[in-house]
């Protein structure tokens, strides 16, 4: 019997997958953190060289502090005004204040116009940041771009741990993978607040992504798994609280100015967490595609006893486990599954690409949104907050028009949006082509995840999610790069995100439609996926997987395993439209 329509016997949705799903929404809240965290540790604050020979300098004229500082900064920082009438300092050099002293009305032309660099530091801005990585690591004048470069270290932590974990997850299971990511976060996100130089920080911030990447995955996966395929959209609502977590960070971030106290204050968090895997079971898929049966029965039958269901006795008969032992013998799932046969490998550099895709915009809006000329808090938070409506817009199109058209449909919204903002000035109107962008984009990452799942059989899932992932955060790494092409024309990023977008909404097209289907259990079955065929009565997903197996010669079973069955003339094969 296969474990869907087992789901069925038991109940798609009862109460035991209710318990799996709330825990799902508590962890799901604090996935975010780790990713967004980085827009106000890293944020970029005014500065100007100090001038220590004039410290202090300002006791015997009575002035207050901020107004010491002002008349240090006019004495010794050359300053022009803009366009607009603004006057701006420059930032990485000073007039040469050697051996003048200082008066408060001091004025630089009457001693020198000759400027040095700030070889005695800086003086930062604490009106609106108390600390960053940028004051702590003095990360201005030639090392600014390394706050965008720890975030892309970020990143390569997401694609190790994609790889990583995605592997492990199909070896050790589910549960004990997501147990070591959840620590692993815990121990590199407290050890970051201690961090003595940039480099260490950087190297924390890594390990940080390798295990909070591989919590998401592996957090998806397990709760997916549990749940019937006529309800299986509803792990779309999972990432409610992923937003609502992302809008949540600025909150603390609004009251807490010290990077270092933030990060601490978003990390302690994942210790509590660890109490809710108590109550989470590992994936009775899994246990059946290793062979672990008598685990995996133990598991469904306190599925059934929750939901108030009755099961069939014996659930895995012993000619059933026989059977699926040979097979699982007879050839080892491994990545390479992915590419071996043709329509899975079509399918896994397209699924490659548009994850890919969706990594890049998300991250690279999302970590844009300090420079929409707005206050930083606010489109933090609406940022995040317009995420939620994208969720629940996934329920609803997903069911009526389907996986493909849904996420053909939020790639070219995002898309369009992103290019549009070339030709929108700074300010409330470009804040909202971008959140029209961000609405789009994470309409489309959220049902990729569901559609990347409903695509590939049990005994590679963890694995292909892993593998799409791995690629994904390859684009993830250069988000933060491509934002630093503002500094050439401004709405450059938005619109090499917009023509990705667009291009990758195309792509989508190709794949087969996985709406209301059974999830592939077999490598085989994976590969036959989206065929229809006149030679038997009912497509494959349809079918009892003995029943098809016994209706078919050994030489045709050859043929649809290789992928060559299309070439055969008895089998006419079409696209699942």
């Amino acid at each position: 019997m296969k474990f869907d329509d087992i789901l069925k016997t038991v109940g798609e949705f009862g109460p035991y997958q209710q318990r799996v799903y709330v825990i799902s929404l508590i962890f799901k809240f604090t996935v975010s953190w780790a990713t967004m965290i980085s827009v106000f540790m890293n944020a970029s604050v005014d500065h100007w060289c100090a001038t220590p020979e004039w410290d202090p300098g300002c006791e015997k004229y009575g002035l207050s502090d901020e107004a010491c500082e002002q008349a240090q900064k006019n004495g010794s920082i050359p300053s022009n005004y803009t366009s607009d009438g603004e006057l701006v300092y420059a930032q990485c050099e000073k007039y040469n204040v050697s051996g003048v002293g200082f008066w408060p009305s001091i004025d630089p032309s009457n001693y020198s116009s000759a400027t040095t660099s700030c070889e005695d530091g800086w003086v930062y801005d604490d009106s609106q940041y108390e600390t960053t990585t940028v004051t702590d690591f003095d990360l201005v004048c030639g090392k600014g771009d390394l706050t965008q470069v720890s975030q892309s270290i970020y990143y390569g932590g997401f694609l190790a741990g994609s790889i990583f974990f995605g592997i492990l997850s199909d070896i050790i299971g589910r549960w004990w993978t997501l147990f070591l990511t959840n620590l692993v976060s815990l121990i590199s996100g407290v050890a970051i607040v201690f961090s003595p130089t940039w480099w260490f920080f950087a190297t924390m911030r890594f390990f940080m992504g390798f295990g909070n990447i591989a919590f998401n995955i592996t957090l998806y996966v397990i709760g997916t798994e549990y749940i019937g395929p006529s309800k299986r959209s509803l792990i779309i609502l999972v990432s409610t609280t992923y937003a609502l977590g992302y809008m949540f960070l600025a909150l603390p971030a609004y009251f807490i100015r010290s990077w270092r106290l933030l990060t601490l204050i978003v990390t302690l968090p994942l210790l509590f967490l660890f109490i809710c895997f108590i109550w989470l079971p590992e994936s009775a898929r899994w246990l059946i595609s290793v062979g672990k049966y008598d685990k995996a029965e133990k598991v469904i039958s306190k599925v059934a006893e929750v939901n108030k269901a009755e099961l069939p006795k014996p659930l895995f008969t012993k000619e059933y486990r026989e059977e699926e032992d040979q097979i699982r013998k007879a050839h080892r799932p491994s990545g390479l599954d992915l590419i071996r046969t043709p329509r899975m490998r079509m399918r896994t550099i397209n699924l490659v690409f548009i994850w890919m895709v969706n990594a890049m915009v998300y991250h690279g809006l999302s970590l844009n949104s300090s420079n929409l000329g707005v206050n930083d808090y606010v489109a933090f938070a609406i940022t995040g907050g317009i995420e939620i409506p994208a969720y629940f817009m996934d329920i609803f199109i997903v069911e009526f028009f389907g996986r493909r058209f849904s996420l053909f449909f939020c790639l070219m919204v995002g898309g369009l949006a992103c290019l549009s903002s070339a030709f929108i000035p700074s300010g409330v109107a470009l804040t909202t082509v971008a959140m029209v962008g961000k609405f789009g984009i994470t309409g489309s990452f959220a049902v990729i995840y569901l559609y990347t799942v409903e695509l590939y059989p049990t005994n590679i899932r963890g694995v292909a999610i892993g593998n799409c992932s791995m690629f994904s955060r390859v684009a993830s790494i250069s988000a933060p790069l491509v934002l630093i092409l503002a500094k050439y024309w401004d709405p450059l990023p938005l619109v090499i995100y917009g023509s990705l977008s667009v291009i990758a909404s195309l792509s989508a097209l190709a794949l087969p439609e996985t709406r209301g289907r059974k999830l592939p259990e077999t490598l085989e079955e994976g590969e036959q996926f989206g065929l229809k065929t006149t030679h038997v009565d009912e497509s494959i997903e349809e079918k009892d997987h003995d029943a098809y197996e016994n209706g078919l010669t050994h030489s045709e079973k050859d043929m649809i395993s290789s992928g060559t069955a299309h070439q055969n003339p008895a089998f006419i094969m079409e696209d699942d439209k």
